[in-house]
């Protein structure tokens, strides 16, 4: 006799749009079980798995095959660095990690999880006259589908022009220059991955360009200040379900990742620090001593930006021109409860 398959699920449609009972077909008696990552089962009708680290077999299905929902987050870029040589100009905010999500068909079997690093921030310190560029995040992997790591902040500079934020899922902000006009400013990266998975870095002046989010461009540094972070996306589309211990609250419901850095700020606005984008993103710094120069890091397992460093004032020479960290990645699974 032939296997009968069985639905599971009440019919009313999720926010992808489709019915609640479809993408489950489980074998008579061998209701869909699968193991990895931290399982959590809300009550409104999902189970989620959720991937901080990097893990082998990592998701792996038990019994019976469905259809998961996946929402892959690489690492997101540092934030750019200044010279601590008594230079003015500041460095721009990392780029968010590459958002991917859509859906995947299992069945019986392991399925490798890699969870993208976020950029490592600057240690310092930078004598001269350039800063140089925050480090690129890395890579996340699920499903056969990957996340491209989020584009490091441009340094600050006082050559010619400015060090343009790097490319990447999102691309990162570009380092401040002295020279205000637009054709001295570098030009923010727009990602080099198709299809596209986040948005450019904004544009600098002597304050750093913000970088760019999973959901919007990074703000053009408007002058002394530097540029706000783009902001990043809510988890399957505004998913409820999803605890607060995962992302960061947004503008609409559900949890938030991969927002930009803030691009640092010229000290003669001193007392800026420009926001991070919403979804986890670092603030810019804005001074020339103490830590309030450094980019703040973005936040840990969000995919987000950190935070370009603030100038340094001339002729004074601290050492602390130090972009901050890009937050690590993160992979999170979901599909209807059995």
């Amino acid at each position: 006799m032939g296997i009968r398959s069985t639905r599971i699920g009440a019919p009313f449609a999720d926010v992808f749009g489709r019915s609640r009972n479809q993408g489950t077909n489980a074998p008579a008696g061998a209701a869909f079980s699968a193991t990895g990552g931290t399982i959590l089962t809300p009550g409104n009708g999902y189970t989620y798995h959720v991937f901080t680290t990097s893990l082998t077999p990592g998701f792996e299905v038990l019994t019976s095959s469905t259809t998961v929902d996946y929402l892959i987050i690489a690492g997101g870029g540092a934030g750019g660095n200044g010279p601590d040589g008594g230079s003015y100009y500041a460095a721009g905010g990392g780029g968010s990690g590459g958002f991917r999500t859509g859906s995947f068909p299992v069945s019986v079997g392991a399925y490798p999880i890699v969870i993208g690093a976020g950029g490592a921030g600057g240690t310092g310190p930078y004598p001269g006259a350039t800063g140089g560029f925050g480090s690129d995040g890395s890579p996340s992997t699920a499903f056969s589908t990957t996340s491209t790591g989020g584009g490091g902040g441009g340094g600050a500079t006082n050559n010619v022009t400015g060090l343009q934020g790097q490319p990447g899922g999102s691309g990162g902000g570009s380092g401040g220059y002295g020279d205000n006009s637009t054709s001295n400013r570098g030009t923010g990266n727009t990602p080099t991955v198709s299809p596209s998975q986040g948005n450019p870095g904004g544009t600098a002046s002597v304050g750093g360009g913000g970088g760019g989010g999973a959901g919007e461009v990074g703000a053009n540094a408007p002058g002394a200040p530097g540029g706000a972070g783009g902001a990043g996306l809510a988890a399957f589309s505004g998913d409820t379900g999803i605890p607060a211990s995962y992302g960061t609250p947004g503008p609409t419901a559900g949890r938030w990742f991969g927002g930009g850095g803030g691009g640092g700020t010229d000290p003669t606005s001193p007392t800026v620090r420009p926001s991070g984008g919403a979804g986890g993103g670092g603030t810019g710094g804005y001074q020339n001593s103490g830590d309030a120069r450094k980019g703040t890091a973005g936040t840990v397992n969000t995919g987000s930006g950190g935070g370009g460093c603030g100038g340094d004032i001339h002729p004074g020479s601290a050492n602390n021109g130090w972009g901050g960290s890009g937050g690590s990645g993160v992979v999170i699974v979901r599909y209807l409860t059995p």
